[in-house]
């Protein structure tokens, strides 16, 4: 059950995640998240990171309630669940695709498929949403692939190469 409980609140935060982002960050949360729309010279803090906050702040309260509170102890594995997802989250959109970690240069092949969905999203603001597994309409995908744009800052690895080519 404790499993189930940790894999359900993992992968139920990905709707969540979807239905904030497409109905509270692209709509009245705007004036908070379009900070995270705009391009920045350097890597640091922006009005979004409040987003991810209120959500640790969930995750944080649930496991005080499920430790200390009797008969909420199943709150404890949702926040395990909630807290891996947030981490994955962290890594895969602020760490990898947007390269808040200036030093971080590694280069994986699954999160190049996330990396090219969230372009998409940065293009022109709307679908996909979600973030670890993300729905892209074909059609965005082909409109994408004529676009020379890319809005995320390399890693340091790939600007070196793009440079030696060049």
């Amino acid at each position: 059950m404790t499993v189930l409980l940790v894999v359900g609140a993992f992968l139920g935060m990905e709707v969540l995640v979807y239905l904030s982002h497409r109905f509270v960050m692209h709509g009245p949360g705007m004036p908070i998240h379009k900070s995270h729309h705009q391009r920045r010279p350097e890597p640091g803090w922006e009005r979004n990171d409040l987003y991810p906050l209120m959500g640790s702040l969930v995750a944080m309260s649930a496991f005080g309630l499920g430790l200390n509170v009797g008969g909420l102890a199943p709150l404890v594995p949702i926040a395990v669940g909630l807290t891996l997802y947030g981490a994955a989250y962290f890594f895969v959109h602020d760490i990898y695709i947007h390269r808040r970690l200036p030093w971080f240069e590694v280069e994986l092949g699954v999160c190049e498929r996330l990396k090219a969905a969230h372009r998409i999203h940065h293009l022109w603001g709307g679908e996909p949403y979600g973030m670890l597994f993300p729905v892209v309409p074909a059609a965005l995908r082909k409109r994408a692939e004529a676009v020379d744009y890319d809005p995320f800052p390399p890693s340091r690895r790939r600007r070196r190469a793009v440079a030696v080519e060049g």
